[in-house]
């Protein structure tokens, strides 16, 4: 099978929530163009930016943060796969199997991920998918989904709510802004490879598809 990317390279066009601007650069320290002996790069970016996870530690000071998971826990051989609406996702889950350990759902809403309404408008996903994924998969360790975050500036105090019941009272991590456009089989296998930053509450991280 095709191997994937099923996140974004990070780029300063990156949308970023609420829209903020200039908040990503990349600088060039030493280019061989200008007679330096290599090419170097200064990078700065918030780390809610890009492809990235949100650990437990987001919401919690007591939470797990990106050192607290072994290398074995990032690779996925059980995915689910969900290509619907939010408000479709309670009849489709019973479709899936009962031991799945990472749940992708593709919304369309990807598609406007240039577009402001990608980081103005998107669909509120309901704090109660926490529990209601929880009791139907076990084995859950991530959510991932294709908006650029789980809480929408329509309904923040939902969104508060949706991550305090995924991380902390549901222990499911959280995926956002995934890159699944073009994802056409069920994936058989996904990685996902965080950026080894060990005190960090949240991090942009790459994942793959095999």
């Amino acid at each position: 099978m095709e191997l994937l990317y099923l996140s974004y390279f990070l780029e300063e066009s990156t949308p970023v929530y609420g829209g903020i601007q200039n908040s990503i650069s990349f600088s060039q320290c030493s280019s061989i163009k200008n007679g330096d002996t290599a090419n170097n790069l200064i990078l700065s970016f918030p780390n809610h930016v890009g492809t990235h996870l949100d650990f437990l530690f987001h919401f919690s000071n007591e939470g797990k943060k990106c050192s607290d998971y072994p290398a074995s826990f990032w690779i996925f051989d059980k995915v689910g796969f969900l290509d619907c609406s939010i408000e479709e996702v309670p009849e489709r889950i019973s479709s899936l199997s009962n031991d799945i350990e990472l749940l992708i759902l593709r919304t369309g809403f990807g598609g406007k991920r240039g577009e402001e309404i990608y980081w103005a408008s998107q669909p509120v996903i309901p704090a109660y998918f926490a529990s209601m994924f929880r009791s139907e998969f076990p084995k859950l360790r991530i959510f991932g989904f294709d908006m650029i975050s789980l809480t929408s500036k329509l309904d923040k105090a939902e969104g508060r709510k949706a991550h305090l019941a995924f991380l902390i009272d549901h222990d499911i991590l959280i995926l956002e802004d995934m890159n699944i456009n073009h994802l056409i089989n069920y994936p058989e296998r996904v990685v996902v490879s965080p950026l080894q930053v060990g005190f960090a509450d949240v991090v942009p991280c790459t994942v793959i598809s095999f």
